[in-house]
């Protein structure tokens, strides 16, 4: 069979299982099947979804002209390959491997790419330039067990993306140009395009993104930001990153994860952050995780180098006005301290701080303009009378305060007594 040649079955749409091969694709690796593979993406649209399968096999597919090497036309399609490093998408050339975008910019939803996935699939950029997976104008999809490698720019790039989930995302080895503050392996931003009516452009934003279990090694200008982006309208919110590391010895600009001041409700929990050393001709230490989205919180982090001196700060936070920024148990393992702080806090800063549990083994643990305010303590235990162990439910620590409201007496425990002054 021809490449992009339609099998008679599959025209009929009576499949929704459509193998890649029986549109002509080869999968060798050499021989180019851009043409059998978007067949087998056009069929699936034409259907009005379905699953394009990939058996095992390297699928060397070009970019041309200014457009994507392939696209996904229609609602309700999965890209399935027979294993994430089994079979792979080799790109051919520069620009973009695949876009999963929908039409434009469009508040309703109505227009945009839905309910589609990506899963067991593997893509190499072969060392081009270009994204490898664009998700503009696009919700409800997800990208399960996927692996990325070898892409000389952004990965994956999402504009006006909405209740999607990352499952078990691997990107190695990509990066973008050096010194880059624009090319992280992901970017989660409201907009690409400052202009209007263009490409990229949205006043909409990102929201409800979940990354779980993700890796994203060996990378040089940063892994996961997560930014208003260039039209600067609107905000990124409801992004939640669990279980996820940040592991690189090729760095050469931009921290590891950056959530910048226009997002909300951000979540980070059980991150592990290693920064082990520089490209070949880099060597400027760089703050690890810069943290400033409003009503949200880092918690859960390792943040790690070795023997090379890498790390400008591990945290660069930022409290802005009616804000509270929230750091807990944000730990610092550093075989080279920081140039600066384990946290840095931003002097522009305009908010309270909640930073509990959060220390680097060496090294300064605070810098920058150290805020004079904190957000407030909880409350401490009010007792009408002497205050005892049997005030509390269970027993507490050594160190464990409370108030005797009769008497107007503070008391703290230690040693496993209580003592007590009174309040005036």
């Amino acid at each position: 069979m021809t490449a992009g040649a339609t099998p008679a079955a599959a025209a009929t749409g009576s499949l929704d299982w459509l193998s890649v091969k029986d549109y002509g694709a080869l999968g060798d690796g050499a021989t180019d099947d851009t043409a059998a593979v978007q067949s087998a993406l056009n069929a699936a649209a034409a259907a009005g979804g379905g699953t394009v399968y990939f058996p095992v096999g390297k699928y060397l597919v070009t970019p041309a002209n200014g457009n994507p090497a392939l696209t996904v036309g229609g609602n309700g399609i999965r890209l399935v390959g027979a294993s994430s490093k089994g079979a792979t998408l080799l790109k051919g050339g520069n620009g973009i491997l695949l876009r999963m975008s929908g039409a434009g910019t469009d508040p309703s939803g109505a227009t945009h790419r839905s309910y589609c996935s990506v899963e067991n699939l593997g893509f190499n950029g072969n060392g081009k330039t270009g994204l490898l997976l664009e998700l503009y104008y696009n919700d409800n999809s997800y990208i399960r067990d996927v692996f990325m490698s070898s892409n000389n720019d952004l990965c994956i790039d999402a504009v006006e993306f909405w209740d999607s989930r990352f499952y078990n995302l691997v990107i190695e080895s990509s990066s973008g140009t050096p010194g880059s503050t624009t090319q992280p392996n992901v970017w989660l931003r409201n907009s690409s395009s400052a202009t209007v009516n263009t490409w990229g452009y949205s006043g909409d934003n990102v929201n409800q993104i979940h990354f779980v279990g993700c890796r994203i090694e060996a990378f040089g200008t940063g892994a996961l930001w997560i930014t208003q982006g260039a039209a600067a309208t609107n905000n990124p919110n409801g992004i939640y990153l669990t279980d996820c590391k940040f592991e690189t010895s090729s760095m050469q600009g931009g921290p590891h994860l950056k959530v910048d001041a226009s997002c909300k409700h951000v979540y980070a929990t059980n991150i592990y952050a290693y920064a082990g050393g520089f490209a070949p001709g880099y060597s400027t230490v760089q703050n690890i995780i810069a943290w400033a989205g409003t009503a949200s919180a880092l918690e859960n982090v390792l943040i790690a180098n070795g023997s090379t001196a890498t790390v400008n700060s591990g945290v660069d936070l930022y409290a802005g006005p009616g804000t509270t920024a929230v750091l807990r148990n944000v730990v610092g393992l550093y075989g080279t301290q920081p140039a600066g702080s384990h946290i840095y806090y931003e002097s522009s800063s305009a908010g309270d701080f909640r930073v509990d549990d959060c220390y680097g083994n060496v090294g300064g643990q605070n810098g920058g303009t150290v805020p004079v305010r904190n957000a407030p303590n909880p409350p401490l235990r009010l007792v009408a009378g002497p205050v005892s162990d049997a005030s509390f439910t269970h027993p507490p620590l050594d160190g464990t305060m409370a108030v005797d409201t009769a008497t107007k007496h503070l008391y703290v425990r230690v040693g496993g007594a209580w003592l007590s002054t009174a309040l005036g």
